[in-house]
């Protein structure tokens, strides 16, 4: 049910027009998330496991990440409150890290190159030189688009 509610919430967000503030930028870089696990000072734990996905679109603030599924080492990638960790690759250079919070997610109709599921998130925490590159390349690419 929770999935026909989604669904329908987004195709009347469509309808009406889409209220988001901030302006998108439609790109596709690939990705990698996985459930964000603090550090507890010890050393132990093992790693998160991954999932690999692409973006659909990017904003100053958020991104939405298109994935083949919404589990992740038994996990529901979109729980409320759960954070997750994102490595946005950017072409040249290192990936950009960042924690990010889902804000909502849906069952998409029609696969996006193998991705059924698109997750949106909020930018919680990045390191200031990621941060920099992001929106620096956010900035340029929307210059780009409307030029």
């Amino acid at each position: 049910m929770p999935e026909l509610v989604r669904s329908v919430v987004s195709r009347v967000r469509v309808y009406f027009k889409d209220r988001r503030q901030s302006p998108r930028l439609r790109v596709r870089l690939l990705f990698t998330v996985s459930i964000h696990r603090a550090g507890n000072g010890n050393g132990s734990g093992r790693p998160a496991q991954g999932l690999m996905g692409h973006t659909r679109d990017l904003s100053c603030n958020g991104l939405a990440l298109l994935v083949p599924r919404v589990h992740v080492d038994g996990h529901h990638l979109a729980a409320e409150g759960r954070e997750l960790e994102v490595r946005l690759e950017m072409g040249s250079g290192e990936p950009i890290s960042m924690v990010v919070m889902p804000r909502r997610y849906e069952q998409l109709e029609d696969a996006e190159l193998g991705c059924a599921y698109l997750i949106g998130v909020r930018i919680v925490r990045m390191d200031e030189a990621d941060r920099m590159r992001y929106l620096s390349f956010f900035t340029e690419g929307l210059q780009n688009r409307a030029a």
